[in-house]
């Protein structure tokens, strides 16, 4: 695009003149020109001599018209830039009209002129041939210097370097020459591109020397273009890196830039340095830009660099100094971390840099760097936290504490609790090996006050009581101990030592009631201790715990369990055992509270009362820990009036299927005594569903479902899965009641997709038979009629609005018509038919199918629609998720939609029908061992939303339905486990 732009700007025209320059924007008056010296053009004879004038003026109007529409376009942002080229082929065609007659004066200016408008069309060919031409016929110099400026700068765009430099040389080498410090530019890059930088390098040195070449164009010859010039020593300074720095460069540059800017490039050539790594003579550019520049920043930067490269040539003590000048430069030129990012980066990276390659063994002077760095940026978190690791493995390990304390304040003002945490047990650490008693509490006290993970709160709650202790404050440290010892820590062990410790400082103090109170607690905390403990506190179990269980079951428990059974009343046993079914099932521990429940119905005189709540809860436990054959045995054996007898019923019915038992003999005593029409209602299902006669079942169910149109179609489909008994379908999709349910529309589509793939078969089949006139009306016949009956099954799928009866019915009427009326119009010609009478027959013939076509398209057209219906897929999925035990059906549903669906769609209803058609097989089933795990996790969990979940999704795959309902109707209910957990400890 620079390109076209440079060469738009230098198509000038030859003979507008004056005109051209006054009107250049007034494209209007360029439009009436251009149109009245058309038409003066037109009118004259080819031969007149005035011609020739007017040519050449219509030539410059288009030429510079075309420049001012380019330039236009071009400012608007044009892509693709074409606004002038039919303004350029008019020029071009009047310039080469005009040539031959053209005076000997102007030839070479429309040689010139041709070449641009060329090389702007994309002629390049041409345009050099027209640029040469004029150094065969021209001897003025400048027109020759043009020229050869023209071929240069087309041999440069080539890459044809060695060319473009042997005309740039004839440009120089013609005094007063147009654009000759364009050309002695071009010159140095031709020299660097083919691999001579020193030479390129001199050759902009010459530019900057000589004030003749300080300007591109010829228009400020003798002028110095400071831009260009800018330009000139940017590029001087790009070769000087690519060629290796060397000394006296940073000199040249400053000596032959314009003062406005020669510093700026200096500094370039300092940076450009330091990206090749050329580290020593980069070092010495630094030096001269700090010496040479008044700009603090820039002064800054030059030390930040220097610093860098001394250490990085093993210079640490000259580095270091120069980082300590960078330091103190920082406040004084106003910098900021924000304003001045790189030179920050620069200081921070020095250190970081420095403490890589001392990682294990810092020296002090990277320590006196760290420091250094913090007294200019004190909040800079990770630098301390570095600095202190650095004093710590310097052996600086008080300075180390300190200044980890210092950073802990800055920490939990950033609330970075994990980088927190471990630099408060940092600072603990390093007062530890500082062996400073007052440093060490003082870090402990800001763990404790400052850590929010609180990981290691419990060890050093622990270390700060027992340094109490070693001191013999044993009031302090008893209370101190017995916190930690009843504490929320996870440490087991620290807490029992705590405890021992505790009871140690109440002997050494000789304080009885501290002792007596103490040892209760720590009885029922430490359980494995419990016969110690026990042995200094000996009093009445029953009352403390009865006491302990209105505010802490737990502890009321590990109180009760201290009572002494061998040597206790049969009453108080009973309160005891009573007691500790109730602790035990409030803390969810079953299994004991089952054991408990066993002794307390072992206890002779039990009243009837008390064997009713001791049956009751064993019916509980054993079903909260999956034992149904123990939880069906007891309930029959209990009176339970807190319920009514249809629950019992139930209730039992649901644990003789939970035991595997047949659980006829309940839900048909259901039955018979239950008013409840519609649980009845769904009884009556399950037993079609889980008969092994399920169509002579629902005979027999069938009154209790006539009242449900849900349940019935759903047990009728359930029968029809067993035996696929076409009739019951039939007769359920003739029970109106039932036609606005699930199963109806499913039973529906059945019969009608088995209907459509009967006749499809049918009329796939058939042939028409041309062989006589016989055969051939009677096939056809046939054919109409089974494009009948594909008719009324469509119309029959379009009034139950069933999206796959429709798509499918549609699609084969589309086909099948359109399968007619090819074969229709492909029999042959009957013989001896003349030539009219062929081509009414075939007209006729036509007509006669043209409806079938008609219909054909008709039906292409909706069956396009149908697919257009992009819910479809999800459709199906919540039909699989809503009806999982229907996915067989859907499966063969699928296939038939997918078999007919565009390529595009085919993957997403290959994915539905691979869904639809998953069956559980061996490698799905659960094996023994998982199913036991996880009852056994269910059983210590049982009011644990996980573990309900865990079984539940393995009896899923097993497929045991009973299982699966009763465990969803658990997990539904585990807000209110805990009401039946509500009873009176005595």
């Amino acid at each position: 695009m620079k390109n076209k732009i440079s060469l738009i700007t230098v198509t000038l025209g030859l003979f507008v003149g004056s005109f051209v320059l006054a009107q250049k924007t007034d494209t209007s008056s360029q439009d009436l020109l251009i149109k009245k010296l058309t038409q003066i053009q037109l009118n004259l004879a080819p031969s007149d001599a005035s011609r020739n004038s007017v040519v050449l003026r219509l030539a410059d109007l288009h030429s510079e018209r075309a420049r001012l529409l380019s330039m236009k376009e071009i400012n608007d942002g044009c892509t693709v830039c074409k606004a002038g080229d039919a303004d350029r082929i008019k020029s071009l065609s009047y310039y080469n009209e005009a040539l031959a007659k053209a005076p000997d004066s102007v030839k070479a200016k429309v040689y010139l002129q041709l070449g641009h408008l060329y090389e702007l069309n994309g002629q390049k060919d041409k345009a050099e041939k027209n640029y040469a031409q004029i150094l065969s016929i021209s001897s003025n110099p400048m027109e020759l210097a043009e020229a050869h400026l023209s071929l240069a700068e087309s041999a440069f765009r080539k890459n044809d370097f060695k060319t473009a430099i042997s005309h740039y040389e004839k440009v120089l080498a013609t005094e007063g020459a147009s654009s000759q410090g364009l050309a002695a530019y071009r010159k140095s890059w031709c020299l660097f591109k083919m691999g001579q930088p020193e030479q390129a390098i001199e050759q902009l040195k010459v530019i900057l020397k000589d004030p003749k070449l300080q300007s591109r164009m010829a228009i400020s010859r003798g002028v110095a273009d400071n831009q260009f010039l800018e330009e000139v020593s940017r590029d001087l300074v790009t070769f000087m890196g690519a060629r290796g720095i060397k000394a006296g460069d940073a000199e040249t540059i400053y000596s032959l830039t314009p003062e406005s800017f020669r510093l700026q490039q200096v500094t370039l050539l300092a940076r450009e340095g330091l990206r090749l790594g050329q580290k020593e003579m980069d070092l010495k550019v630094w030096e001269f830009v700090a010496e040479k520049h008044n700009d603090p920043k820039i002064r800054l930067e030059a030390k930040v660099r220097q610093a860098q490269l001394l250490f990085d040539l093993k210079k640490t003590d000259a580095a270091q100094n120069q980082y300590a000048g960078a330091l103190g430069l920082w406040t004084a030129a106003g910098c900021t971390v924000e304003s001045c990012d790189e030179i920050y980066k620069g200081l921070r990276q020095f250190v970081i840099g420095w403490n890589r390659i001392e990682i294990k063994k810092p020296s002090a002077e990277l320590v006196s760097a760290y420091q250094d760095y913090l007294k200019v940026f004190p909040q800079d978190v990770d630098m301390q936290i570095w600095t202190a690791q650095a004093m710590a493995l310097n052996g600086q390990y008080k300075a180390a504490a300190e200044l980890n304390m210092q950073t802990n304040a800055l920490l939990v003002a950033q609330t970075d609790k994990e980088k927190l945490e471990k630099n408060l047990l940092l600072a603990i650490e390093n007062a530890e090996k500082a062996k400073d008693e007052k440093l060490l509490m003082a870090a402990q006290d800001d763990y404790l006050a400052k850590s929010i993970t609180k990981q290691k709160a419990q060890d050093v709650e622990y270390q700060r009581a027992y340094a109490i202790y070693q001191k013999e404050d044993y009031v302090k440290a008893s209370e101190a101990m017995r916190a930690i010892a009843l504490g929320n820590g996870k440490d087991a062990k620290i807490k029992l030592q705590a405890a021992e410790l505790a009871m140690d400082a109440a002997v050494l103090m000789k304080d009885d009631v501290k002792l007596q109170a103490w040892s209760a607690e720590f009885a029922a905390r430490f359980p494995e201790k419990k016969t110690d403990f026990t042995s200094i506190y000996q009093k009445t179990v029953l009352n403390q715990s009865a006491a302990l269980a209105k505010t802490d079951s737990a502890q009321a428990l590990i109180v009760l369990n201290q009572f002494n059974v061998a040597a206790a009343k049969p009453e108080d046993k009973k309160v005891y055992l009573k007691n500790k079914i109730l602790l035990n099932e409030k803390l969810n521990k079953i299994s004991e509270a089952r054991v408990a429940v066993e002794d307390y119905l072992k206890l002779p005189g039990l009243t009837g009362a008390e064997t009713e709540f001791a049956l009751e809860r064993k019916v509980w436990f054993a079903e909260l820990e999956l034992d149904f054959t123990t939880a069906l045995k007891t309930l029959e054996m209990t009176k339970n009036t807190s319920v009514s007898n249809d629950q019992k019923v139930l209730k039992l019915a649901l644990f003789s299927e939970l035991a595997e038992k047949n659980p006829q003999s309940y839900y048909t005593q259901y039955l018979k005594q239950s008013k409840d029409a519609e649980k009845k209602s769904l009884i009556a299902l399950r037993l079609v569903k889980v008969s092994k006669t399920p169509e002579k079942e629902l005979a027999v169910m069938r009154p209790y479902l006539e009242g449900q149109p849900e349940l019935l179609a759903q047990a009728v489909m359930s029968a029809y899965a067993s035996t696929k008994n076409r009739k019951l379908l039939e007769t359920l999709v003739k029970n109106k009641n039932a036609s606005k349910t699930a199963a109806f529309a499913l039973a529906s589509r059945i019969l009608f997709l088995e209907n459509l793939r009967s006749v499809t078969k049918t009329v796939a089949a058939h042939q028409i038979n041309p062989k006589t006139i016989k055969t051939l009306s009677a096939t056809l016949k046939a054919r109409v009629k089974l494009l009948e009956q594909l008719d009324t099954l469509a119309n029959q799928a379009i009034a139950s609005a069933d999206w796959s009866s429709q798509l499918l019915s549609l699609d084969l009427v589309a086909k099948e018509n359109k399968r007619f009326y090819t074969e229709v119009l492909s029999l042959p010609t009957p013989e001896g038919l003349t030539g009219e009478d062929e081509q009414q027959y075939l007209g006729l013939l036509s007509q006669q199918v043209a409806p079938n076509q008609s219909k054909s398209e008709m039906a292409e057209i909706k069956v396009k629609e149908f697919w257009a219906d992009k819910s479809v897929n999800e459709k199906y999925k919540s039909a699989l998720a809503a009806n999982p035990e229907w996915s067989s059906y859907v499966a063969e549903e699928v296939a038939m939609v997918s078999a007919v669906a565009p390529e595009a769609q085919k993957a997403g209803f290959s994915e539905i029908q691979a869904m639809a058609s998953i069956r559980k097989v061996a490698a799905n089933q659960p094996t023994f061992a998982e199913l036991e795990k996880a009852r056994l996790n269910l059983k210590q969990n049982p009011f644990v939303a996980s573990a309900v979940k865990n079984v539940l999704e393995l009896e899923k795959k097993a497929d045991r339905t009973a299982m699966v309902e009763y465990l969803e109707s658990r997990l539904s209910g585990l807000p209110a486990a805990g009401t039946e957990q509500k009873k009176e400890i005595n």
